[in-house]
């Protein structure tokens, strides 16, 4: 999969294939995908390389062999990078040196992107329209982040209620220091027990 993702070529006609809408949900994903992923930062990266830790993943991998034409992987890369979960799921299984790669494959192809001009873009901003807000919702995150704040609600609720529990046991528990015991009381012989 690294070698099809790191496919200039491929990647770069399955930008261009995209709606302008389409092409701000990849570059919102592809943004995204890399923040989650908690890739180190550039200036990591950058120094990581210098010292010969970080090897250059591209070496030595060959164009995929593949009897599928090129528009049907431009068109499956597409709906890859237009669907967020599939793209972070596939690129997790990555390793460190071969994210990194793809992420500066991605962003040399993402100029491929048909993405609004620089001065519509601050005319947007200049007028307060977003261009998240142009963007279609992913349903399957909204989907997730309801569940997600659903069960953030009922642990909050259900630790809640444990300290309330546990702060009426405390309180119903005397003081060990006031209460008198009766050392012989609680003594049995042994006899006795045993018969």
């Amino acid at each position: 999969m690294f070698a099809i993702l790191t496919d200039h070529y491929n990647l770069t006609g399955a930008f261009a294939r995209l709606s302008m809408v389409e092409a701000m949900r990849v570059q919102r994903n592809l943004d995204q995908v890399f923040t989650d992923l908690k890739l180190p930062s550039d200036a990591l990266l950058n120094r990581m390389r210098e010292e010969g830790l970080l090897k250059d993943a591209i070496a030595g991998v060959k164009k995929p062999h593949t009897d599928a034409s090129e528009s049907v992987i431009q068109s499956h890369l597409g709906q890859l990078f237009l669907d967020y979960h599939k793209l972070k799921a596939t690129l997790a299984k990555l390793s460190l040196a071969e994210q990194v790669a793809c992420k500066e494959t991605f962003t040399i192809a993402a100029k491929a992107l048909n993405l609004p001009s620089a001065d519509l873009a601050a005319m947007m901003a200049q007028e307060g329209v977003s261009v998240e807000a142009m963007v279609p919702k992913d349903p399957q995150q909204e989907r997730i982040n309801a569940v997600r704040e659903r069960l953030n609600q009922a642990a909050s609720q259900h630790a809640q209620r444990v300290r309330d529990r546990l702060n009426s046991l405390v309180e119903e528990q005397q003081d060990p220091k006031d209460e008198v015991v009766d050392e012989g009381a609680q003594v049995v012989p042994l006899r006795r027990q045993q018969a």
